[in-house]
């Protein structure tokens, strides 16, 4: 019993750290981009996501890049419904200009 709670303190401990590396990186690469609002919520997107998630079984650790793509499909909805509201979004640290579909 001893040894079945250590595994699953050491699972979770390692889960926990990698899920935390995966968050910030992607908050990070968001807040660069678009700025801390769209940071904030792309936060809570990756943390709904997260909810949602299946859990694999045994000592499988979760792709948490899948959460941050899940979550970065969400960011290019709200994004692009941005977008089609003005005529041209300019992301001058990338030299990028996103132009509404005709």
């Amino acid at each position: 019993m001893q040894r079945t709670k250590q595994f699953c303190s050491e699972l979770t401990a390692e889960c926990l750290a990698y899920a935390e590396k995966e968050l910030a990186a992607y908050a990070l690469a968001v807040q660069e981009v678009f700025g801390c609002d769209e940071s904030r919520q792309s936060i809570e997107d990756w943390m709904e996501e997260i909810e949602g998630m299946d859990w694999p079984s045994e000592r499988a650790i979760p792709d948490w890049r899948l959460l941050s793509i899940a979550a970065a499909v969400r960011l290019a909805r709200r994004v692009n419904v941005k977008t089609r509201k003005s005529e041209t979004v300019v992301i001058p640290s990338y030299e990028v200009v996103i132009k509404p579909l005709q």
